[in-house]
């Protein structure tokens, strides 16, 4: 009955790290205050370089910010959540779009990169 017991226990414990310490956003790093998650699409090393990217740029300037780095096809896919309403503005777009060129560049050595603005859920709003 013991050996039953403490097989359930490891069950229960087992499912609830899955449950609870994954967020379904991929693994998490943490650069000045933003969390960098990454998929396993990417490695470590891809979101260490984009986090220390991060910084160096002030970026990641202390303020709670969340991206997250995932990769389609060969393009990588620096997803970054936005608040309301600051797709609707058009005077951002190109803001959008040099911080995803300046990422190629910095960052993945001119590989393509996609900037997609995201809810709080990292759901896509806008792709640059």
């Amino acid at each position: 009955m013991k050996k039953v017991l403490s097989g359930i226990f490891l069950v229960i414990a087992v499912i609830t790290y899955f449950v609870f310490s994954s967020s379904g956003y991929g693994e998490k790093l943490e650069f000045n205050g933003t969390d960098v998650y990454y998929t396993d699409l990417v490695t470590e090393a891809d979101a260490q370089k984009l986090g220390e990217y991060l910084v160096e740029s002030e970026f990641a300037d202390g303020n709670k910010k969340s991206v997250q780095l995932t990769k389609k096809d060969s393009t990588y896919l620096f997803r970054m959540v936005v608040i309301d309403g600051v797709t609707e503005d058009s005077t951002k777009d190109i803001s959008f779009k040099a911080l995803a060129m300046l990422i190629s560049m910095q960052v993945f050595d001119g590989a393509p990169v996609e900037l997609e603005a995201c809810s709080n859920t990292f759901e896509t709003i806008r792709i640059y």
